[in-house]
C-alpha cells in the first residue's frame, strides 16, 4: 500500500513536471527550430539560431542584380520569424478587435491595380488560410502593434532584410534555397525571368493567377514556409542601394530612402529572377495598398 502511495506520488509529480515544462515561454526556452504560439490567432513562430552567412549574390549568378552586392553578415542572437506568412484568419481577428484597418484594405484591393485604379473586376480566391493580401507596411506596423497587445511583450516586429535573407537561405548560399534552379516543387511562382509576369501551374504548384493556402510547399532547413513564392512580405528596412553597405549585425536599415519600404519572398505571379533568396524589392511608399501579391511575415525578439 505503501510503495502504491509513493507510486502515485511520484506519478503527480512527473505530470506536474511536465505541465510546467509545457507553460514554458519561448523566453525561457528559446531553443533553435522550437516552435511556439502565444495565444489562439497569433502565428506560430520557429525559432532561428544565431550564425553567419554571405548576404547578396556571386556575380556569376544568373539574373543578379547590381543591388546585390556581397557581404558578411553575423547575427549573434537567436529570434523567432513566423512558421508562414500572416493569414486571412489572423488578420481578421485584428480587425476584429478594431486594430486593424480591414475595410480600408478591402476598399484598396478592389480598386487598384499595381497602384493604379483598376479597369479589372477585383477577384476574391479565397481566405481563411491563405495569405493577406493588399495591407500597406504602415499596416503591417499596426498588426504587430495587436500581437504585442495580445501578449503584453513588446517584442514582435517586421524581420530586418539581412534576417529575412538569412532565415530564407536556412544555412545554404544557392540561388535558391533548394538549390541553384528554380523549381515549382518548392514554391508558387510565375514564368520564366523572359517572359510576362503571371502565374503557371507545374508540378506540386497548382495555383494559377493565386495565392495558395500557406505551407502547401516543404519547409526550407530552418522549418519555415513560403520564403519564396505565394506572396511578398512587407520588412521593417529604408532602401538602401549598395548591397555592400548593409548592416553586418542584422539590424534593419533605419537612413537611406524611407519614402519606399522592402519586401521579400517573390510571389505568385512574379518571376524566377525576383524568386531568388537574394533578390531585393523596393518599390512603394509606406502607405501603398491593394496590392494582390503582398503580405507580411512577423518576427519576435527574444530575450
Amino acid at each position: 500500500m505503501k510503495r502504491l502511495l509513493m507510486g502515485s506520488k511520484m506519478m503527480t509529480v512527473i505530470i506536474l513536471c511536465l505541465m510546467a515544462g509545457s507553460a514554458m515561454s519561448a523566453d525561457e526556452t528559446g531553443r533553435a527550430g522550437e516552435n511556439f504560439k502565444e495565444c489562439s490567432m497569433c502565428p506560430e513562430m520557429v525559432v532561428i539560431p544565431s550564425g553567419t552567412f554571405i548576404m547578396g549574390s556571386p556575380e556569376t549568378e544568373k539574373y543578379r542584380e547590381n543591388d546585390e552586392g556581397q557581404h558578411k553578415v553575423t547575427i549573434t542572437y537567436s529570434f523567432a520569424v513566423s512558421k508562414a506568412p500572416i493569414t486571412w484568419d489572423q488578420w481578421e481577428a485584428c480587425a476584429r478587435d478594431a486594430m486593424c484597418d480591414g475595410q480600408a484594405v478591402e476598399t484598396a484591393l478592389r480598386r487598384e491595380n499595381q497602384g493604379k485604379p483598376s479597369t479589372q473586376e477585383y477577384v476574391d480566391y479565397g481566405r481563411g488560410n491563405r495569405p493577406v493580401i493588399g495591407i500597406s507596411w504602415w499596416d503591417a506596423q499596426v498588426f504587430v502593434g495587436w500581437l504585442n497587445k495580445k501578449t503584453g511583450k513588446d517584442q514582435y516586429r517586421l524581420l530586418s532584410e539581412s534576417e529575412y535573407e538569412y532565415a530564407a537561405r536556412a544555412g545554404t548560399a544557392t540561388a535558391y534555397w533548394w538549390g541553384s534552379e528554380p523549381s515549382h516543387e518548392y514554391a508558387n511562382y510565375g514564368r520564366e525571368a523572359d517572359q510576362e509576369l503571371g502565374g503557371i501551374a507545374e508540378g506540386r504548384d497548382i495555383w494559377i493567377d493565386e495565392t495558395s493556402p500557406v505551407c502547401s510547399f516543404p519547409v526550407n532547413g530552418f522549418g519555415l514556409c513560403d520564403m519564396a513564392g505565394n506572396v511578398y512580405q512587407w520588412i521593417e528596412d529604408c532602401y538602401e542601394e549598395d548591397g555592400k553597405k548593409l548592416p553586418a549585425d542584422g539590424s534593419a536599415v533605419k537612413s537611406g530612402n524611407c519614402n519606399v519600404r522592402g519586401f521579400r519572398g517573390n510571389s505568385f505571379m512574379s518571376d524566377t529572377k525576383s524568386l531568388r533568396s537574394a533578390n531585393r524589392a523596393f518599390v512603394y511608399s509606406p502607405d501603398a495598398r491593394g496590392r494582390s501579391y503582398l503580405g507580411i511575415r512577423v518576427a519576435k525578439t527574444l530575450d
